[in-house]
């Protein structure tokens, strides 16, 4: 095919691309794939047509992602890194087709690392449960496409807003993929350089709303990072690093002594005057959330009605302690199942989630949980 028909055929997938009615997956797939090979002959000595060839080849793996073809999804925008890597060198604007095509190759690569809900799977402290070795090399990867496309962003005019857009949603997506490996101090790090980074582009305050829901989605992920951050080594580090918000000391107060870190210790750990932290347990407190299961004959677990399976706001208290009252009475209760029908118990912080996410646990008897 000749250049301008190849051309003219890249203005037609445009307008598809651009939401233009009428055309089934099937025929989207079809079209890129005459595109493509249409653009590829003209591509070979011409950076820019190499430069929207890699864009088409990212088209197709979002079109193979979305259809469920994650392999196909993988191929194809391992073409599109490829044949943008030459052209980012040369502009600025392919560098920036460069930079997104890596953050899309990561995406894809750490799919399996999150749950149906889009949810990290893996998000928990090392004794959960851990992904299969193929899944975390891919995990891996991910991590250093992301780290590739940072570097191409901070390469790139830091005063150009598209630029310093670009780099702060790197860094939103880097902690994504440090979470889904189970590292939630690293993940908590770089959801606050990536919420400072987006107030410095969108400075006064953002008024638009898709800037608020972004900052408010961060503000989220944070909150649920430092959740699950250890205190030593985690929320003691990222104060230290001043990279704990002064919104969020609070919650890290209150993370550590449910953790069962005393008082004191919070105090120094923290800078903290003794008497804030006392304060801080005084005025907020935590919901805890329980559930006890019952394992029948054929191995399924099933939740306990209430009082068994709850929720209560505690003040001040250790998840331990907690732990410790629901279990003394579960087991002085007429409710405790018979003799030797096992059954477990979990509490958590907030919301009932993954066991592996759980504040306390305990199966009795004492074996492995079959689950």
């Amino acid at each position: 095919m000749e250049r301008t028909a190849a051309l003219r055929l890249d203005a037609e997938w445009a307008k598809v691309r651009a939401g233009r009615p009428g055309a089934s997956p099937r025929a989207r797939e079809r079209m890129l794939t005459d595109l493509i090979a249409a653009l590829a002959p003209h591509a070979a000595d011409d950076l820019s047509l190499t430069a929207r060839l890699s864009l088409r080849y990212g088209d197709l793996a979002r079109h193979h992602f979305d259809t469920g073809s994650r392999t196909e999804a993988l191929a194809a925008v391992e073409k599109a890194v490829r044949h943008c890597a030459e052209p980012a060198r040369h502009d600025d604007e392919h560098a920036r087709w460069y930079a997104r095509a890596l953050i899309s190759q990561a995406v894809y690569l750490a799919e399996p690392l999150s749950d149906e809900l889009g949810l990290p799977r893996y998000a928990f402290r090392p004794h959960g449960e851990q992904p299969s070795a193929e899944d975390r090399l891919a995990g891996l990867a991910a991590v250093e496409a992301t780290h590739r496309a940072i570097a191409v962003w901070e390469g790139l005019d830091r005063d150009e807003p598209r630029n310093q857009e670009g780099l702060a949603q790197a860094y939103a997506f880097l902690g994504d993929r440090l979470e889904e490996l189970g590292r939630p101090v690293d993940a908590a790090e770089w959801a606050v350089r990536a919420e400072r980074a987006f107030h410095a582009v969108w400075t006064p305050e953002p008024a638009e709303r898709a800037h608020a829901a972004v900052l408010g989605h961060l503000g989220d992920q944070l909150e649920r990072r430092l959740r699950r951050c250890p205190f030593d080594g985690g929320l003691t580090q990222l104060h230290k690093r001043e990279l704990l918000p002064e919104r969020l000391v609070p919650l890290a107060v209150l993370a550590a002594r449910i953790d069962g870190v005393a008082k004191d210790a919070i105090a120094e750990g923290l800078a903290l005057d003794r008497s804030e932290v006392r304060r801080i347990l005084r005025a907020r407190s935590w919901r805890a959330v329980w559930r006890f299961d019952v394992r029948a004959d054929d191995g399924a677990w099933t939740a306990m009605a209430y009082p068994w399976r709850g929720t209560d706001a505690m003040t001040d208290r250790t998840a331990d302690a907690v732990a410790a009252d629901l279990t003394d009475a579960f087991l002085q209760s007429p409710d405790r199942p018979p003799q030797g029908v096992p059954w477990r118990f979990a509490l958590w912080w907030e919301e009932e989630d993954h066991l592996d996410g759980a504040r306390f646990r305990t199966t009795f008897p004492p074996t492995p949980d079959p689950s």
